[in-house]
């Protein structure tokens, strides 16, 4: 696995290339950036970082200038003070439910559709608990924001899906095989004392 040094300035090369090819006039500086690009995707896809999908998506052509991702969570928590896990169907590890903010559609709106696609999970959301900068947790080949939110469960019907094979309660002393590209246990922490001591937004 590359050093995170060396990711973060794949990542910002990545970035830079991106943005003048969408901005960029001059036909040979455009030519310039594109075989950059290309050398930089043989890069990243020698990282143990993603795996095949998750290297199409961060290397398809953005279109605009290039920016962070936005993820939303959910973090759901029961009266013994257990958190609501999914367990992903591809590599069966497990994580807040949520996902990929998506165009069109409000942050809000996003956490309650990935709620209920992912956990079968009615809901409604609380409050925003923490901000968490992917760069200083568990550092990717693409940087995202994670929005992480306090959410009541109103209603639970939960049917197997092609993303999601399983949801559960688990206590923060019992956590399963989780996810770290999606959250970490220390994540997981920081949002329980949020949760509990109902204290400002954490930020990154």
């Amino acid at each position: 696995m590359m050093s995170e040094e060396l990711v973060l300035i794949l990542q910002r090369m990545l970035a830079i290339t991106d943005t003048g090819l969408v901005f960029g006039s001059d036909a040979f500086d455009r030519a310039r950036y594109a075989e950059l690009r290309d050398l930089l995707a043989e890069l990243i896809e020698q990282t143990a970082l993603l795996d095949r999908s998750e290297v199409t998506a961060l290397l398809s052509p953005v279109g605009h200038y290039a920016t962070p991702l936005i993820d939303t969570r959910a973090l759901v928590v029961n009266s013994s003070d257990e958190i609501l896990l999914v367990r992903d169907r591809r590599d069966k590890t497990w994580a807040l439910p949520g996902g990929f903010g998506e165009v069109g559609v409000s942050v809000k709106e996003n956490i309650l559709k990935e709620l209920k696609e992912e956990a079968g999970v009615e809901a409604e959301v609380d409050r925003l608990l923490a901000v968490f900068d992917s760069n200083k947790h568990q550092l990717q080949a693409t940087q995202f924001f994670k929005l992480c939110f306090l959410c009541t469960s109103l209603a639970t019907e939960f049917e197997p899906n092609n993303e999601i094979t399983e949801v559960a309660y688990f206590a923060m002393d019992n956590l399963p095989d989780l996810s770290t590209k999606r959250i970490t246990q220390r994540q997981l922490e920081i949002l329980m004392k949020r949760y509990k001591d109902g204290g400002q937004v954490y930020l990154d």
